[in-house]
């Protein structure tokens, strides 16, 4: 009988995306002989599903047409019925880890929207390590491909898996593919468009890794945006540029705007660029919050 091929998947139990993708490698693994050995959580903030429920609720209850439930959660269902060996890592790249990773000698890694790089070390405990990125690399490389794309008026966006090196998103493309922005829809329904699309590839993926394909070399410079680029847009100390910001409002979800050296997150603001909410909140709401709170 042919050994089954041992994967460990990292990835962040928080993201609907990271979710949606392992659920069909649990589907595609039934039936390609493969094992998947882990599931390696790096989600950072690690909150219960009553409490993270109770945040959403009232987020949903000052902006009705807010989704971030369905987008954001605990993960409980892949917890509770996935049948995943789930263990919590702080740092993939620590060395005890790394120790573990070695020994078990497991064949391939996929980074499902794993939120920490991958360093060289870590890279060489498997035969390869595959990354799914949600751009047609090398455009928008790094953090928030989507959000960069709408941003920026672009007339498609797309999704990648590739072999990962050391450098971000720059590794030889297994497979990607694109289609075109419908702007009236919100950037949070576009990106599981995306992912939809990208959970019907995963299974070609996973057959041409292992039929060995060794990827496409990335051929342009593309693009990268990182925590840098991001802080960049999304701080203010002033609400003047009232049209760039209510843009970015939209697509990102709100500003950090810096007052009497305090940040607060800005949510909503008018036509003539008076704050509505702060943090989700209208105004008043949110005082009255700040106020029990000290």
């Amino acid at each position: 009988m042919k050994k089954k091929v041992d994967i460990v998947i990292f990835g962040d139990l928080s993201n609907i995306i990271c979710r949606i993708l392992v659920w069909q490698m649990i589907k595609i693994s039934k039936k390609n002989n493969i094992k998947i050995a882990r599931f390696f959580n790096t989600e950072k903030k690690k909150e219960s599903l009553i409490i993270n429920s109770i945040k959403l609720f009232f987020v949903k209850l000052f902006n009705p047409s807010n989704n971030s439930f369905f987008f954001n959660n605990t993960g409980i269902f892949l917890k509770l019925f996935s049948g995943l060996k789930i263990q919590n890592v702080e740092d993939i790249n620590n060395n005890k880890f790394r120790e573990i990773l070695n020994s078990e000698k497991y064949d391939y890694a996929f980074s499902l929207c794993c939120n920490q790089i991958f360093k060289k070390k870590t890279i060489k405990c498997f035969k390869k390590v595959i990354n799914y990125h949600s751009s047609t690399i090398p455009l928008y490389r790094g953090l928030n491909s989507t959000l960069w794309s709408i941003f920026f008026n672009e007339k498609y966006t797309g999704y990648t898996y590739h072999y990962v090196n050391s450098k971000i998103d720059s590794g030889k493309i297994i497979f990607q593919d694109k289609f075109k922005i419908n702007y009236k829809e919100s950037y949070k329904k576009i990106e599981i468009i995306k992912t939809l699309q990208a959970k019907k590839s995963l299974e070609k993926v996973i057959k041409l890794i292992l039929s060995n394909f060794k990827g496409i070399s990335l051929k342009k410079k593309g693009s990268y945006y990182g925590r840098k680029e991001i802080k960049k847009i999304l701080t203010y100390k002033k609400i003047n540029n009232i049209n760039l910001i209510k843009k970015v409002i939209s697509i990102w979800g709100g500003i950090v705007l810096i007052k009497d050296n305090k940040k607060f997150f800005i949510t909503k603001i008018s036509d003539s660029g008076n704050i509505i909410r702060i943090s989700h909140y209208p105004v008043i709401v949110y005082k009255m919050l700040k106020f029990i709170k000290n």
